[in-house]
């Protein structure tokens, strides 16, 4: 940890101690990170444990308020449209992401009402395509992720320092394929085992509604034509 921290300190020194467009105390806390650096580098002791205690404070405050940096001088600044569009995504994520309903017995059949067993298989099919849609938001997502990529993004990333659950750096890595942040074959090996078996579930959950999505288009040329026939008869008793 102590050496992501000094790696953070030394990008975030790179990166805004030198340029005059970056912010007064932005440019003001990198120089006292490059001072503070060089100083526990140099000395011994109770100062060198000192000076590196103010050190990795300083680094840890600055890039908790990363976010609030100038246009251009922000890590991560190439993902803000991402996150500002990224919101409940997730298609293992069993609470619905486009309809929520908070009382779950109204979910479940009402063996006195003869119609619920009908209502209940559309619900279903919401569901079900509440799932596909997500898989499908998943990946554009992570494709965009990809684009947003950079190898500046992969120094920040594997200097990062996680000071919440939840945070920019996090939600990359998700979107990310975790290969790109790992060189260990063992963990790759893993990984691919891993996608595998994501990637046979989807497909799965995406072929069972082809069929469904056919008949879908189906009725909607079938009305579409019947309009069509309406109109024609409509524009033929007008000009009688």
């Amino acid at each position: 940890m102590q050496k992501r921290i000094i790696n953070l300190g030394k990008a975030l020194v790179e990166e805004l101690g030198l340029d005059p467009g970056v912010d007064t105390l932005a440019r003001w806390m990198a120089h006292y990170i490059a001072e503070q650096m060089e100083i526990a580098k140099n000395t011994t002791g109770d100062d060198k444990i000192e000076a590196e205690q103010r050190c990795f404070e300083t680094i840890l405050k600055l890039w908790q308020h990363r976010s609030f940096l100038p246009n251009g001088w922000r890590p991560f600044e190439n993902f803000e449209p991402i996150f500002q569009a990224l919101e409940r995504l997730d298609p293992e994520n069993k609470q619905p992401y486009y309809f929520n309903n908070t009382n779950k017995n109204s979910l479940e059949p009402d063996k006195t009402s003869k119609a619920t067993e009908s209502v209940q298989r559309w619900l279903d099919v919401a569901s079900g395509i509440d799932q596909v849609v997500r898989i499908w938001l998943d990946y554009v997502f992570k494709q965009a992720a990809l684009c947003a990529t950079d190898e500046k993004t992969i120094e920040w990333l594997k200097s990062s320092v996680c000071l919440q659950d939840i945070d920019d750096t996090s939600i990359i890595i998700r979107l990310l394929p975790e290969a790109i942040l790992s060189n260990d074959e063992i963990t790759t090996e893993r990984m691919q085992h891993k996608k595998r078996e994501l990637i046979i579930s989807r497909i799965k959950k995406l072929e069972a509604f082809n069929d469904f999505n056919q008949v879908l288009l189906s009725i909607f040329e079938q009305e579409l034509e019947e309009i069509s026939v309406n109109d024609s008869s409509l524009n033929e008793n007008d000009m009688k």
